[in-house]
């Protein structure tokens, strides 16, 4: 079922190194997109019915920079893929690199990482999880 409760139950279970089985949970709930606004702390979430859901996430302390480091954020990205970071110090060190929000299409399997005036600066294929 599509509600807060229980996506927040897959963002307790699965965490960095296991965020392609947290899509494939919540491609489960019936979710087409996610959007992390580290800016502002706004997460929202859309379902295939169109239900859109909100809460307050993660918000970085001082402004996400305005010009983007792209070899900087990879590097987090990798840091943090890889168990090596949690998850505000991944948010932290993406804003000193100037991304501000990401977008997870989970019908396309991309997580877009997006920069101040809206322009992907990266784009990743999310990995399928073999059940």
């Amino acid at each position: 079922m599509f509600t807060l409760e229980n996506i927040n139950r897959g963002h307790e279970q699965f965490t960095g190194p296991d965020f392609p089985k947290l899509i494939a949970y919540f491609k489960e709930l019936g979710m087409v997109e996610n959007r992390v606004n580290i800016q502002s702390g706004l997460v929202t979430y859309r379902s295939t019915t169109g239900q859109l859901l909100e809460k307050t996430g993660y918000q970085v302390t001082g402004l996400v920079a305005d010009k983007v480091n792209r070899d900087q954020f990879l590097a987090s990205l990798r840091h943090h893929q890889a168990g090596q970071t949690d998850f505000p110090t991944f948010c932290q060190e993406t804003a000193e690199a100037g991304i501000y929000q990401w977008v997870i299409d989970l019908e396309a399997m991309t997580c877009s990482y997006v920069d101040k005036t809206g322009e992907p600066v990266f784009v990743e294929i999310i990995p399928s999880v073999d059940k």
